[in-house]
């Protein structure tokens, strides 16, 4: 499942109750699940600024209601917009009303996590691995691999080849269900990652070549890129100039893609 999907089910399960039985949505509580979906579309187009609007206008909608799930859901929408285009004091804004929203609720991982990404965009990985820990703790439903995913990235980043191996390979495991292929591409690519920084080439190309399969058939642009590029990687680990060469243009290839398909939608609101 991808991010933007999941986002998306995750605020209607907020708002319909998906852990303990369908309910009738209000009114408002219609309208706050629809903006939070157009945000989310906005920011699929790369239209951030109409998506920071909406959000806002969700945020106060929320707030009217006194719903402080709609909120927490929100504040993580806007932290994550705001982290992903480099707005990292805002991001640091959104996570500090959230969490104690969350604190004790089902949102309480999402928020810890988000807090760890955000530290990691600051480049404090051990700030960042505190966050994570904190998200597997409080981790009540199916992304446990996600955490782990994080954890094992965060290790990987840090030199402890060791443990980031052990937490990919536990990710992997939660990751059976179909509806978590995109959790396993990732640890896929993780473990790949770490093999070959192992020296063991063969196993690493074989976890990336898989992590590459899953995100072509799940339609994965940016993640296709990354596993491409961890690809790349890999070739100039083994000394393969010509492969190094071959999969990095095949990844640049994909990035201007990624671009291509966001200016459009840009330029049709130039003046």
């Amino acid at each position: 499942m991808t991010k933007p999907l999941l986002l998306l089910l995750m605020i209607s399960c907020t708002l319909c109750g998906c852990l303990g039985g369908a309910v009738r949505l209000t009114p408002g509580q219609q309208k706050l699940a629809v903006l939070q979906q157009r945000a989310q579309l906005q920011v699929d187009r790369g239209r951030q600024d109409e998506a920071a609007r909406l959000l806002q206008e969700a945020l106060r909608l929320a707030a009217s209601l006194d719903d402080q799930q709609g909120q927490t859901s929100v504040l993580l929408q806007q932290a994550r917009l705001a982290r992903q285009t480099g707005n990292l004091e805002a991001a640091d804004r959104a996570i500090a009303k959230a969490l104690p929203l969350a604190t004790g609720s089902r949102f309480h991982a999402d928020v810890a996590q988000e807090r760890a990404l955000l530290e990691l965009a600051r480049n404090d990985s051990t700030a960042a691995t505190q966050w994570a820990e904190v998200a597997r703790r409080e981790e009540r439903g199916e992304l446990i691999a996600t955490r782990l995913n994080l954890l094992a990235r965060l290790a990987l980043l840090q030199g402890n080849l060791d443990r980031a191996a052990q937490l990919a390979e536990e990710a992997l495991q939660k990751t059976t269900d179909d509806s978590l292929a995109a959790e396993r591409a990732n640890a896929l690519r993780l473990l790949g990652m770490i093999r070959g920084q192992q020296g063991h080439y063969d196993q690493a190309e074989q976890k990336l070549r898989l992590a590459l399969a899953l995100d072509k058939q799940l339609e994965l642009p940016v993640r296709i890129a990354a596993d491409l590029e961890a690809l790349a990687e890999l070739a100039g680990l083994r000394g393969d100039s010509t492969a190094q060469q071959e999969y990095q243009q095949r990844a640049t290839t994909v990035k201007e893609a990624i671009n291509d398909l966001k200016q459009p939608a840009q330029r049709s609101e130039e003046p």
